[in-house]
């Protein structure tokens, strides 16, 4: 069984992967393989390409190149059409389960990758204290990142489970694991497939 977690920045969506590991899925970070990734010479080589002025000595200068692909809508898609299959093989490859798989946006060809979609859902005012508060942001710089990113509405489209995360942490770990309840009971340990029902109906 394979789920992907998505949400916009600040929706909640680590303190769900701790409940899934928890629960004893495997779980990886997308953010945290595109980390490994840019400490790999042929993928550097590939953002030099694109972006030969954050490349220096070999290594990759993360927060220019942030700085530019947070500004720029299209620098932005340039990186991620690299970025995302990238990422994506690597997830391919890992072949635990239960995994769960933390998306900061939906990467295309997830559809087909994951057996379940879980959208972290948070109101927009707490995304940004949480922003404030765990990033050091200011309003203006949590509203831009925000901004940035696939739309809510979106994210929310591509979801067969929602977990709602406007209130209290104990209200998330209750939704999250009322989640989870339904996935792990829907599937069988050694079968993907869902048993019975179009997973699109099933939203929480």
């Amino acid at each position: 069984m394979r789920i992907a977690v998505i949400g916009g920045i600040g929706s909640g969506k680590s303190e769900v992967m701790k409940i899934a590991k928890e629960r004893g899925f495997f779980c990886l970070s997308a953010d945290e393989i595109n980390a490994e990734l840019l400490k790999t010479p042929s993928y550097i080589q590939k953002i030099a390409a694109l972006f030969p002025s954050v490349v220096s000595n070999g290594a990759v200068d993360k927060g220019a190149l942030a700085k530019i692909v947070f500004s720029d809508q299209n620098e932005r898609k340039k990186l991620n059409a690299l970025a995302h299959p990238e990422i994506m093989r690597v997830i391919s490859e890992c072949k635990e389960s239960p995994l769960a798989v933390e998306l900061p946006l939906f990467i295309e060809g997830g559809d087909e990758a994951f057996d379940e979609i879980v959208y972290v859902r948070a109101p927009l005012f707490k995304r940004i204290l949480r922003l404030k508060k765990g990033r050091g942001m200011s309003v203006k710089q949590a509203v831009s990142r925000i901004r940035s990113q696939v739309p809510s509405a979106v994210l929310r489209a591509k979801a067969t489970m929602i977990v709602d995360n406007s209130t209290s942490f104990a209200a998330l770990k209750r939704n999250a694991n009322e989640v989870f309840d339904k996935i792990q009971k829907a599937y069988s340990k050694t079968e993907l497939e869902p048993q019975g029902g179009d997973r699109g109906e099933r939203r929480a």
